[in-house]
């Protein structure tokens, strides 16, 4: 199957789940816990068995290198969102979800299937090492900027830099730099377990979607237009910085195609919880889901070689 058959399937499964919210097979109660296994059951296993490789100092090169260039395009991301929100005139309550779709990509729900799919799956090693910094930063410090503009502060301390994906990644790295194995049974469980985010990422998806109004999104450019940033103009930028670096091959398709995944879903979660622009929120992660059914697939292309 080449690479547009494959990420037409996971949006096949998408609509599958998009149906059966709909058909209220799955309700809010169901969504909920479907979300929260993939957050910190499904995930977390498929970043250890991810990160099951036999320690080598290419492959320690090679991890290093992929870190290096998270932590640069998370820097320019952040940069971006400092001055967006006053680019587009966002008001008070909104610049925090502006900022956070700016800076947070879906690589949790989104970002595994995806890149399994166009770069297959040796690239899910790189992933989970290019995903360190969005473990950390996303339900802290991008927690923190949609909070500041909320009505419910957030106090920044060490835990909340803390949560199953960090834990799993930090226990993967550890097995990887010891070159430990995981028992075959363990190793196969975990295995079996992480397989199930990639489908159960998608039919969360697509019953979040199913949830939200779509009149609700008509009416603010400014959510089309941060989408369109999203999709289009940062996966571009990176591409060329990249490009222009000399980087070829995995060093540059991998922070391209994380980036230009759409907004995070978590956004309307944090919106919600601290008080902040929850419709705003909703509409950009419903907006950009819709809208990257035509983007990553055409973006995709360019490694599909």
């Amino acid at each position: 199957m080449d690479v547009t058959g494959q990420v037409l399937v996971l949006f096949l499964l998408i609509l599958f789940g998009y149906a059966a919210r709909k058909a209220r097979i799955m309700d809010d109660a169901a969504l909920g816990h479907f979300s929260a296994f993939v957050a910190n059951i499904t995930l977390p296993a498929l970043i250890v068995v991810s990160l099951q490789r036999p320690f080598s100092r290419g492959l320690l090169g090679s991890a290093a290198a992929t870190l290096g260039l998270s932590v640069a395009v998370y820097a320019f991301s952040f940069a971006a969102a400092a001055v967006y929100p006053s680019l587009i005139r966002a008001g008070k309550k909104e610049r925090g979800v502006q900022r956070y779709a700016i800076i947070f990509s879906n690589v949790g729900f989104m970002g595994f299937p995806v890149v399994e799919a166009v770069l297959g799956g040796d690239a899910l090693f790189n992933l989970a090492i290019y995903n360190i910094p969005f473990y950390f930063l996303a339900f802290s410090v991008g927690a923190w900027l949609i909070a500041r503009d909320g009505k419910r502060p957030l106090l920044l301390t060490w835990r909340t830099f803390v949560n199953p994906s960090v834990a799993a990644t930090l226990v993967g790295i550890a097995l990887f730099l010891l070159s430990v194995k995981l028992p075959a049974p363990l190793h196969r469980a975990l295995k079996l377990t992480g397989d199930a985010t990639s489908p159960l990422s998608m039919i969360v998806i697509g019953a979040i979607l199913a949830r939200m109004d779509p009149r609700a999104v008509v009416g603010r450019w400014r959510n089309f237009v941060t989408t369109a940033v999203r999709l289009v103009v940062l996966p571009a930028a990176v591409y060329a910085a990249l490009y222009a670096l000399g980087l070829r091959g995995l060093l540059l398709a991998l922070p391209v195609l994380v980036v230009a995944m759409p907004v995070a879903a978590n956004a309307t979660l944090l919106a919600n919880l601290y008080e902040g622009d929850t419709e705003s929120a909703s509409a950009m992660v419903f907006i950009s889901t819709l809208a990257c059914v035509a983007t990553i697939p055409a973006i995709a292309l360019l490694f599909a070689g």
